[in-house]
């Protein structure tokens, strides 16, 4: 309506968006991330990586996104219309689908900073929306500490071969119920899933219902690595068994 201030959300955008109307018709964490595939054609670890956006309506909507900078769900308010896919209806949610984006250390956080002299410098930095090392022209002076000399030093630091999933750098939490349900969470210490008894409500979110699915998301990296010592070491048995019967 002409002359009205006040912004009333598109529910032909909320379709196609999928964050007012059609996502309380998706519960699951497959189903939601089939979604923003099919609609976004954006993978989930994509999505996570959009800057936060309220969009353009004036509509007062507490929703979750993916802050790179923190490395954590926190929540913000949604005006109703445009936005992007970035936008979630619970931290529960928000976590489900972001889970996998790997930690990155606090100094390759920083913003891409030229600095405040003219000179062109190569240098590169860790950029967190491509999660790729990339070049930019560094000034001589100033700037921040997301400033490398070159792209193998910035990837060696920023993006480690070995990680994680967020989810399971969760510290062990059993609840703040009184119920006793065994579960199962990724110890960091062990570099295993070990059981523990959930109390049914609260808690974090490194508790899983079986030592499996605990495995399927945290422990496969280790879990190959051991496969590949086994394999390893049966080879070297092979090589010695086969250098003695050379020597006899």
């Amino acid at each position: 309506m002409e002359g009205n201030s006040r912004c009333t959300p598109d529910t032909s955008q909320a379709r196609v968006f999928g964050f007012i109307k059609m996502e309380s018709l998706f519960t699951g964490g497959l189903l939601l991330t089939s979604l923003l595939q099919s609609v976004f054609g954006l993978k989930p670890k994509e999505v996570c990586l959009l800057q936060v956006d309220e969009g353009h309506c004036r509509a007062y909507l507490p929703r979750f996104y993916y802050n790179t900078m923190s490395q954590d769900c926190e929540e913000f308010i949604f005006g109703g219309c445009s936005g992007n896919a970035n936008n979630f209806e619970s931290i529960q949610e928000c976590r489900k689908t972001c889970y996998t984006i790997p930690k990155i250390p606090q100094i390759c956080r920083f913003p891409r900073d030229m600095g405040t002299c003219r000179a062109l410098h190569k240098r590169f930095f860790f950029n967190m929306t491509s999660m790729q090392c990339e070049q930019f022209f560094y000034g001589g002076c100033n700037g921040n500490e997301n400033n490398f000399q070159s792209q193998q030093s910035c990837v060696e630091y920023c993006m480690p071969s070995k990680s994680i999933p967020v989810i399971c750098q969760d510290v062990l939490d059993k609840g703040k119920c009184s119920a006793s349900i065994p579960r199962y969470y990724y110890s960091s210490a062990t570099k295993m899933c070990e059981e523990f008894i959930y109390t049914g409500c609260g808690g974090s979110n490194n508790n899983f219902v079986s030592k499996q699915s605990c495995m399927d998301v945290c422990a496969r990296k280790s879990k190959k690595w051991k496969v590949r010592r086994k394999i390893t070491s049966r080879k070297l048995q092979r090589l010695a068994q086969n250098a003695q019967a050379h020597l006899q």
